[in-house]
């Protein structure tokens, strides 16, 4: 007997699924009963047109999302062998020593990170090549640097009054500007220390700030940066090669390269040797999560069929408040599967799973209580979240605890490799664990579609049912009458959209160089991975079921469902057509509330326009900076304010939010009724 490949499969399917809509279409009277088999069916082939989209791909991404020094990249490296063994300076004992240490390939030193987003692919050839930076955003974090730099002796600052700048940028920006700290040791009889000298602070006390900006601009020399990407020389070791380069390309150490926005490392097939790097598409090491995880340049890979998503979080914290907030965001999009393709990936350190209370110092005990315990935070969030999508990785469990060396009194290079092993084949599970729940979706939809050809025409009662349903669900149209105006405004102690979204934008970018900094890009800030308008959009949609636009139609989205579940449990034959519409309201809900949500994003970029320097509104938040103020007058409330009359000047965004909702409502509860036939 010939085994029929799925792809076959699907073909055959959707040519009787087709044949079956033209045949109840040609007849004569398309009643309310052949409105619901025929949009039941287009359902089907709409269903199978994804599914057969899902199954093609041949590899998937592999996307690494954590809070900044989690530990992603050194999992990373490990994971695929993107490491080697060096020869470096260790104290031990108090004494210096060099020793051989196990290295990985893309680290940039000791407490030091990764500039930008990563993407490791393997390559018939080594080489590195990054997406820049402009020339005029370079100059614009040069400046920040220099207002950083000036600040610093400041005394009494509040936190929303300091300039804060990540570590990777300022060390980038030194390098750029030829202004490195310098460590010098000083003894004082047997006891030394080291002093930290500041070319950047002893310029900037001896020629003023202006001068120094000067100064450093000089020094970039940033339209010489041009060059773009750099090939392995086969001069040297090309593992020690792929280190250095890349170490300098993060650190902008390289007077040709500028500052990058991503970073692409493509990988010999000689390093990868016994790397399984080449089973997937790519590796995505994407920039670190900081104050807001919910941000614009993951939701590509979070919405994109053809990537794994990996959550890092550490053992303790599993899952720590970053990526509940980003996971519990999208998951509440029921209708996208995206738990399917979501792992959490826990990464412990030596024995923390030893010491889980209840496990008796085992490790797999310690590891299968933890894994239930971050299951049922999920649960409790009211997330759906596979238990077998729940990971843990330690790179360095076999590994000396002196220096990082694999410990061969106890462990092989066996062990180590067969700890990779099985990690690549957990992720590889969970590809084959959602082909799998498709296959099984192509054989649920063949056995729907047979009920229905076969099955009976319906009865007066559930025809009436039905009008009863239609009834019902038209009433439902008004989203008005569901949820009131005053939720969507300040009222009284209750706040409305803009303000909570202003006091979000106060508590999130605390900092007043960075709120200046999104001010001077007009709403964004790409080296923090900032957008405003996209925060507008997410917050109207709500971080969560309980916020914003999710919170308000909580309560109408369950009067539709419990009409469409009553239909299907009262009614035998409506059990195989209802099904289906209630799987399309929940796809139908969840664009309701992204539509909704790009509205308001548009319509924010819309009020805050022009986005130049000759609008008033920017230049007036941009003059903010170095104002003098009266007492008890501050920058952040100034800027909030101004921020907050433009949103809600003219038609209020408040305002906004509530037509688009029920507009967009009127519309999901029209596509509901136009299953049943109903205009």
């Amino acid at each position: 007997m010939l085994t029929i490949t799925w792809q076959e499969e699907i073909a055959s399917l959707k040519q009787d699924l087709r044949k079956e809509i033209n045949k109840i279409s040609d007849h004569s009277e398309i009643n309310i009963p052949n409105y619901i088999c025929i949009n039941n069916l287009k359902s089907k082939l709409e269903r199978l047109d994804e599914i057969e989209n899902i199954l093609s791909i041949e590899k998937y991404k592999i996307v690494f999302i954590g809070t900044i020094g989690e530990g992603k990249t050194t999992a990373i490296c490990h994971l695929f062998n993107l490491i080697s063994d060096f020869n470096v300076s260790k104290t031990i004992a108090n004494k210096s020593r060099n020793v051989i240490e196990t290295k990985e390939l893309l680290s940039t030193g000791a407490g030091k990170t990764t500039i930008c987003e990563v993407i490791i692919k393997a390559a018939v050839k080594t080489y590195i090549e990054i997406e820049p930076y402009t020339v005029d955003e370079m100059e614009n974090l040069i400046f920040e640097f220099c207002d950083y730099i000036a600040d610093k002796d400041k005394d009494n600052l509040q936190t929303d009054q300091k300039i804060i700048i990540s570590k990777e940028i300022e060390r980038a920006i030194r390098n750029i500007i030829e202004m490195k700290l310098q460590y010098k040791t000083i003894y004082e009889g047997e006891k030394k220390k080291t002093e930290i000298i500041d070319p950047a602070k002893e310029k900037f006390d001896l020629l003023g700030l202006e001068e120094v900006k000067k100064n450093a601009l000089n020094n970039a020399k940033l339209e010489y940066r041009t060059t773009n990407k750099i090939e392995f020389d086969n001069q040297t070791n090309e593992k020690e090669w792929i280190k250095n380069v890349f170490a300098a390309i993060n650190n902008v150490e390289f007077k040709e390269f500028a500052i990058p926005r991503k970073i692409y490392l493509n990988v010999s097939y000689d390093v990868l040797s016994g790397s399984n790097l080449s089973q997937f598409d790519s590796v995505v090491d994407t920039k670190g999560l900081d104050e807001n995880p919910i941000r614009k340049d993951l939701q590509k890979y979070i919405e994109n069929q053809d990537t794994i998503c990996l959550f890092v979080t550490s053992f303790n914290d599993a899952p720590e408040a970053n990526i509940r907030k980003l996971i519990g965001y999208h998951l509440t999009s029921k209708s996208k599967d995206f738990h399917h393709r979501f792992v959490t990936l826990v990464l412990t350190h030596k024995n923390q799973p030893e010491k889980v209370h209840g496990c008796d110092g085992d490790w797999d005990a310690g590891i299968q209580i933890r894994k239930e315990e971050v299951q049922a935070t999920f649960r409790n969030l009211n997330l759906d979240f596979f238990l077998e999508n729940i990971l843990f990785y330690d790179a360095l469990r076999y590994y000396r605890d002196d220096i990082v060396k694999l410990n061969t009194d106890i462990y092989s290079e066996e062990d180590v490799q067969a700890d990779k092993n099985e990690f690549i084949e957990a992720i590889v599970g969970v590809v084959e664990r959602r082909r799998n729940i498709l296959l099984d979706e192509i054989k649920d939809i063949t056995e729907s579609f047979t009920r229905i050809k076969n099955g009976d025409a319906l009865t007066g009662s559930e025809i009436k049912a039905i009008e009863k349903a239609i009834q019902k669900i038209k009433d439902l149209r008004d989203l008005s009458k569901r949820v009131p105006s005053f939720v969507y405004k300040d009222q009284g102690l209750d706040k409305g959209f803009v303000t909570k979204y202003i006091e979000y934008y106060r508590t999130v970018y605390k900092a007043w160089n960075t709120k200046h900094a999104i001010h001077r890009n007009f709403g964004s800030y790409e080296p923090r991975n900032i957008d405003i308008y996209y925060d507008m959009r997410v917050f109207a949609e709500g971080m969560d079921e309980d916020e914003m636009l999710k919170k308000f139609t909580k309560e109408a989205k369950q009067e539709l469902e419990n009409i469409l579940n009553d239909l299907t449990s009262a009614n035998e034959s409506l059990k195989t057509l209802i099904p289906e519409l209630v799987i399309q309201f929940n796809s139908l809900y969840d664009n309701f509330i992204s539509e909704v949500g790009k509205e308001i994003q548009k319509e924010a970029k819309r009020k805050l326009s022009p986005q130049k320097e000759d609008s008033d509104f920017w230049t007036a938040l941009i003059k903010e900076k170095g104002k003098v103020r009266p007492p008890g007058e501050t920058y952040t409330d100034n800027v909030c304010q101004t921020l907050k009359h433009e949103l809600e000047k003219e038609e209020s965004l408040n305002t906004f939010l509530e037509i688009q909702a029920v507009k967009s409502w009127k519309k999901l509860v029209a596509k509901i009724l136009s299953f049943f036939g109903e205009k």
